[in-house]
């Protein structure tokens, strides 16, 4: 996994290096903090020395290379994405869900699987209403990226939070203060090892469909375009799959 993941990012300094554009831009793009292996930097601001990588990051520098374009992030919370962008602060926000007329939105950038998870013993829920009896504890933004009826289910929970710090996520519902953690299996399984937790003492439940796609918002569409191509172009090359899986496989 590792050679195939050098060569990836070989492949990806070659585009560079190998194409462009009448306009390479250098931009300016915000991450959400603490999820990782799709994010690892865990406070918000400019990157700090180790932090600055993840699923992510690999991504949208491959997928701007061939374009000729790079990169510094901005990390902050997730409800806090699209605001950056907004307000001129960055020029795009990564791992969003395209639900603002301002901004230019790229086909899918990641996915995640995300399930309602309980401990091994606690009774099984067969829909997302019957998450509705339940304390729960979830991600920043849960509430739209789900849907209605998981939005209906959490208005009439006896305690739902959400949180922008996924490690204190995890840790809120492993010490017992909530009865169901909402999250991706794979940022769970690396937190709860993380806090010194077996990810097999607890029960996944796929309430939610499966896949939730998440895009980029650019403040402008030539960008967005631009990364729409190299985005397609690294799927189609197998660069994408060799970047997603290494950190999946870490």
């Amino acid at each position: 996994m590792l050679k195939k993941y050098l060569s990836a990012l070989t492949a990806v300094l070659l585009l560079t290096l190998g194409t462009g554009s009448a306009r390479a831009d250098h931009l300016t793009v915000a991450f959400a903090i603490a999820k990782p292996p799709f994010v690892y930097q865990t406070e918000t601001g400019a990157p700090r020395p180790g932090e600055a990588k993840g699923i992510e990051l690999d991504i949208m520098k491959a997928a701007l290379a061939p374009r000729g374009h790079t990169f510094t992030p901005l990390f902050t919370t997730y409800d806090g994405l699209q605001g950056e962008v907004l307000t001129g602060a960055t020029d795009a926000a990564a791992t969003v869900r395209p639900d603002n007329p301002a901004l230019h939105y790229s086909t899918e950038f990641v996915y995640f699987h995300n399930y309602a998870i309980l401990p091994k013993d606690a009774p099984a829920p067969a829909k997302i209403e019957d998450l509705a009896i339940k304390s729960m504890v979830a991600w920043e933004g849960a509430t739209k990226d789900l849907g209605p009826i998981f939005a209906a289910a959490a208005a009439k929970s006896p305690d739902y939070a959400e949180m922008g710090d996924q490690k204190a996520q995890v840790a809120a519902f492993i010490d017992g203060r909530f009865d169901a953690l909402i999250i991706d299996g794979t940022i769970f399984r690396y937190w709860a090892k993380v806090l010194g937790k077996n990810a097999g003492a607890y029960a996944l439940h796929p309430l939610f469909g499966g896949r939730t796609p998440f895009v980029v918002g650019f403040a402008d569409a030539g960008l967005r375009d631009d990364f729409n191509a190299g985005l397609k172009e690294i799927r189609q090359n197998g660069v994408y799959g060799v970047l997603f899986n290494h950190h999946i496989a870490d």
